[in-house]
């Protein structure tokens, strides 16, 4: 009886997944927003049934989208938000601690990740990266209409311009990181759908721990400094190319985001102990995001945290 029920529930829930499918491909706006929980169905399914019947909703999607839409619609959901839902809904029927969980559910974002760009390789035969920037350089020319419709100088024009150039010049640089730091932004928007869907159904989750209590782990300060001195010395030199400069960069981006959320944390916490209202912590963390110098030395500011240990969280653990 309990395996006919389970069998039920999973086709149930594998034609929810191909409903979102075809609302994403005949609703834009909306199809956009359900592409980010598309995988929500396969975690529900593999945290209330298990891993089996988790692959088998996968494979009873892939197949009606496959029929209904396309081939290669179904194969990409299958190999890329498949791989994240079937991971993350195993976790959490074994109620992993939620930070483990999401350590394990941003490996399978980013196992999606680098599946989407080597499908788009080996079966569409196209550069994913090189078709994203070359849309962004083609809407370089409305960029400069618009400048140009607002009376700037060809100096100002020729300096607008050239930074717009230098920006995306970076962002192609740094897009390997990009991708790994929205993998747990990704696995924590299906992990929250998912778990308050379980807790309606009776289920239960233990928490994260307090944010004013998050830390980063103290080995990251290692390669920050390493990629440091490593992206200093490659422009001194004049070396910006190849491999290890773009290695350097990456891993100087992954570090400096996670010692700016250290910082952050620490920011909330400090307002929480001293009893300052939250408004100052949310505006500083706004200032922080917008304002690139006060993020550089927020930066610095969750380094020296890690090794002062202002909240004394090593003390504590021992």
């Amino acid at each position: 009886m309990r395996t006919t029920s389970a069998m039920v529930e999973a086709g149930i829930l594998a034609a929810v997944a191909v409903v979102m499918s075809l609302i994403g491909v005949y609703v834009p706006v909306l199809g956009t927003l359900l592409n980010f929980v598309w995988p929500l169905p396969i975690v529900v399914c593999g945290c209330r049934h298990g891993l089996k019947y988790s692959i088998m909703s996968l494979l009873v999607a892939s197949v009606i989208i496959a029929a209904v839409i396309s081939p290669v619609q179904a194969f990409f959901l299958c190999a890329i938000f498949g791989v994240m839902g079937i991971i993350l809904g195993e976790c959490m029927r074994r109620h992993l601690p939620p930070l483990r969980l999401m350590f394990f559910g941003s490996i399978g974002a980013g196992l999606a990740f680098v599946i989407n760009i080597l499908l788009c390789f080996w079966v569409l035969g196209i550069d994913p990266v090189e078709t994203i920037f070359a849309s962004f350089n083609e809407s370089l020319g409305y960029v400069e209409d618009f400048y140009r419709s607002h009376n700037f100088s060809s100096e100002q024009l020729a300096a607008s311009l050239n930074d717009y150039r230098n920006m995306l010049k970076l962002m192609r640089i740094i897009m390997p990181a990009a991708f790994l730091l929205s993998a747990p932004c990704f696995a924590f928007i299906n992990y929250q759908a998912a778990k308050a869907i379980m807790v309606k159904l009776g289920d239960s989750f233990p928490p994260f721990p307090p944010f004013r209590e998050l830390t980063v782990p103290a080995w990251v300060l290692y390669p920050f400094v390493l990629s440091l001195f490593a992206v200093t010395y490659f422009y001194q030199t004049g070396q910006q190319q190849g491999w290890p400069y773009l290695i350097a960069v990456n891993v100087q981006t992954l570090t400096s985001f996670l010692l700016l959320f250290q910082a952050v944390v620490l920011l909330y916490w400090y307002c929480q102990t001293k009893g300052k209202p939250t408004w100052w912590a949310n505006v500083g963390t706004a200032l922080v995001l917008f304002v690139p110098l006060l993020g550089q030395l927020m930066i610095y500011v969750g380094a020296f945290d890690m090794v002062a240990d202002f909240r004394k969280l090593r003390h504590r653990k021992k």
